[in-house]
C-alpha cells in the first residue's frame, strides 16, 4: 500500500523540525563562549543539549514515518506533544518578556490546530491502516 499524503506532508513537517533543531544546536555551540557571557534565565548548555535531543527524536521520526513504521506513528504523536509542552513550559516559566502575555493567544491555536491536525492525521482509519499494512507485509516476507 503506497504512504498516504498526509504522511508524506507529516514526515517532511517532522524532518524540518529535525533540521530546525540542529540549526539551534549548531548555532548554539558556536556561539557558546558569547552564550555564557549572558544574562540567560538558563545555562546555555540546557537548550543546546535540547535541540541534540529533538534533532535526533524527529530525524529518527521522519524516517520512520517515511517508511511507515509503527512506532514512529506513536512516537510522533507523543514526541510532538512532549515538544510542544516543553516549548511551553520553557516560555512560560523562563520568559523575560512581557511579549509572550500579548502573544500566547495566537500561538496557543497555532499550536492546537497543530496537534489536532497531527493526531487527526494518525488516527485516519485509512493512514491507520498503512501502518498496520507495512507490518503485516514485512511479517509476511
Amino acid at each position: 500500500m503506497p504512504r498516504p499524503r498526509s504522511v508524506t506532508l507529516l514526515a517532511l513537517l517532522v524532518l524540518s523540525l529535525a533540521s530546525f533543531n540542529l540549526l539551534s544546536l549548531t548555532s548554539g555551540l558556536r556561539r557558546y563562549t558569547v552564550l555564557q557571557s549572558l544574562p540567560l534565565s538558563l545555562p546555555p548548555a540546557v537548550p543546546i543539549a535540547s535541540a541534540a535531543l529533538w534533532t535526533a527524536i524527529f530525524g529518527l521520526l521522519a524516517v520512520g514515518l517515511w517508511r511507515l513504521k509503527g512506532w514512529a506513528r506513536w512516537g510522533t504523536l507523543g514526541g510532538l506533544t512532549l515538544y510542544l509542552a516543553q516549548v511551553w513550559i520553557e516560555l512560560l516559566v523562563f520568559s523575560q518578556s512581557d511579549y509572550i502575555r500579548t502573544t500566547a493567544w495566537f500561538y496557543v491555536v497555532v499550536d492546537g490546530v497543530i496537534l489536532l491536525w497531527v493526531w487527526g492525521t494518525l488516527f485516519r482509519p485509512k493512514v491507520r491502516q498503512s501502518f498496520s499494512n507495512s507490518v503485516s507485509n514485512r511479517k509476511s516476507r
